[in-house]
């Protein structure tokens, strides 16, 4: 056969593939409608956390088959009739990279039963104002080794670093946050009064670690080889980053895990945002090389085009999964 004839075959059966997808004894599908997830507040309350969240993806079993992960706001097509058991778990960007999309070990997830109807669109949950919105759950099994939402009155639990020249991360009112960014509405914060505040000028830097050490036997030992992550609000008109530092033999090292942008640089009304770090690889790494010592570090320097950085921070959380 010629080059062109397979070509043309080729295009002759993926066209037979494409019209004949939802072929079977269904051809019109039902549609699941999902336009945000969020955490149950119930739930972090009793961690005796806020249930802030960027829940980006709904990822659905239907009957255990996994339908893979959808983006929100969703509509997805469902080629079933009657009643099926759907799952939905909550899906983030990890590292904030579009590529990294997965199921968030640490919240989760929701079922219930559907009875599915063709050429309908399913709505788990309607509110009042049209929109469907399903809740998940903090997991009974995480661990949270570390927690900093600064409503402490004045007190953090990060040291400046001085060796770097650094300016100190302070605490503010929540409501000074729209002097900067009047679009950044105090209601983000409804749980809290209080957010840190990195603030830059020229020629500065900032370089702040947890006063708290995680070391190796202690209580809060960081675990190897499984889910271990630091979630952080933030607004910010600079970019910032989020690593560690590691002690092996008393020689500490610094290890930047990632850079967080500017949110000013994509959208002139930036609003509150939240980064789901991944340290599992970084941790990992460094057990294995003998560190027996780490700290949480975030450091900023003004990034060019800028007369001055605001970096507001909250809920600042170490945690990992326990291992069973």
């Amino acid at each position: 056969m010629s080059k062109c004839g397979i070509y043309l075959f080729l295009l002759v059966l993926l066209s037979m593939t494409g019209c004949n997808k939802f072929k079977g004894d269904q051809e019109v599908p039902a549609y699941l409608r999902i336009d945000s997830i969020t955490i149950n507040p119930a739930s972090a309350a009793a961690f005796g956390l806020t249930p802030t969240a960027k829940i980006t993806d709904a990822w659905i079993s239907i009957d255990g088959w996994n339908m893979g992960g959808y983006q929100l706001p969703a509509r997805i097509p469902v080629l079933k009739r009657g009643e099926h058991e759907v799952r939905i778990q909550a899906g983030i960007l990890v590292n904030n990279l579009s590529l990294r999309r997965g199921i968030y070990p640490f919240y989760s997830g929701v079922a219930f039963t559907v009875n599915f109807v063709e050429d309908s669109i399913i709505n788990v949950t309607l509110k009042e104002d049209g929109t469907m919105q399903t809740s998940v759950s903090l997991m009974a099994s995480n661990k949270y080794i570390f927690n900093e939402d600064f409503e402490r009155g004045g007190r953090h639990q990060f040291d400046t670093v001085a060796s770097y020249g650094s300016v100190p991360l302070v605490i503010k009112p929540c409501n000074v946050v729209s002097e900067k960014f009047p679009a950044a509405s105090t209601s983000q914060r409804l749980y809290e009064e209080y957010v840190g505040l990195i603030h830059l000028k020229k020629d500065d830097n900032c370089c702040i670690m947890t006063k708290e050490t995680f070391s190796k036997g202690s209580e809060t030992a960081l675990p190897s080889n499984v889910p271990l992550f630091v979630e952080i609000d933030y607004l910010t008109n600079n970019k910032f980053e989020v690593g560690i530092i590691s002690t092996l033999n008393n020689k500490p090292t610094l290890h930047s895990v990632v850079v967080v942008g500017s949110q000013s640089k994509k959208d002139p009304h930036p609003q509150w945002s939240k980064i789901y770090v991944d340290l599992t690889n970084a941790i990992t790494a460094r057990l294995y090389e003998g560190a027996d010592h780490f700290k949480i570090l975030i450091r900023a320097t003004l990034d060019e085009d800028n007369e001055d950085a605001y970096i507001y921070l909250d809920n600042i959380r170490v945690l990992f999964a326990s291992k069973k």
